[in-house]
């Protein structure tokens, strides 16, 4: 079950975490753990990444669908599965939204987030600087795997998913090919995360 402390909001949900001296980080996917008994819980960007690069290392199936809801099963006939459901729905990523995300994974390993005297924070690189507004509704999205004890940002499978929705409408594609897309987006998370 979802811990007890979770906190839910209209700007996302929030799950305890102790690397946070508040205690909360924004959770980018809903866990589902299905086989002997049933589980639920939500994970932040940086542990969803790990999850799914771990599931990839062990060559599990990885299927995803239109909604951009993850599967990982250890083989076809297994019973036991685990189920990512993205916090926020690929689609509600804006252009602007897009490009600060393009910003963020061209920076690579340089982007860090850097808080501010009144408690915002923004996400800054050499010379990327997005602004502690622009930067909050990504990372309250899940969009931003934050690796604890570092300050260093990247772009989640949440948000490298949302970016892939956002070019498949851009490039007006069929659908269909949604999931494949979301797989690539998924799977193509940098190796130093």
């Amino acid at each position: 079950m979802a811990h007890p402390r979770t906190k839910y909001s209209e700007d996302g949900k929030t799950c305890v975490r102790t690397p946070r001296p508040w205690g909360y980080e924004y959770a980018a996917f809903k866990e589902s753990h299905f086989g002997d008994d049933y589980d639920t819980g939500f994970l932040t960007g940086w542990e969803a990444d790990n999850l799914i690069a771990r599931a990839v290392k062990r060559r599990y199936l990885v299927r995803i669908d239109v909604m951009g809801s993850m599967s990982i099963t250890r083989s076809l006939s297994s019973q036991r599965r685990i189920v990512l459901d993205p916090v926020r729905v690929p689609a509600t990523v804006t252009s602007r939204q897009f490009d600060d995300l393009r910003l963020i994974e061209a920076a690579g390993s340089r982007a860090r987030i850097r808080g501010t005297e009144d408690g915002a924070a923004s996400i800054e690189s050499d010379l990327l600087r997005i602004p502690p507004g622009a930067a909050s509704v990504l990372r309250r999205r899940g969009w931003i795997s934050e690796t604890p004890h570092t300050g260093r940002a990247a772009v989640s499978a949440a948000g490298r998913m949302a970016m892939a929705w956002h070019w498949h409408e851009s490039e007006r594609l069929n659908r269909r090919l949604l999931p494949g897309l979301y797989l690539d987006a998924a799977l193509s998370l940098p190796s130093a995360h």
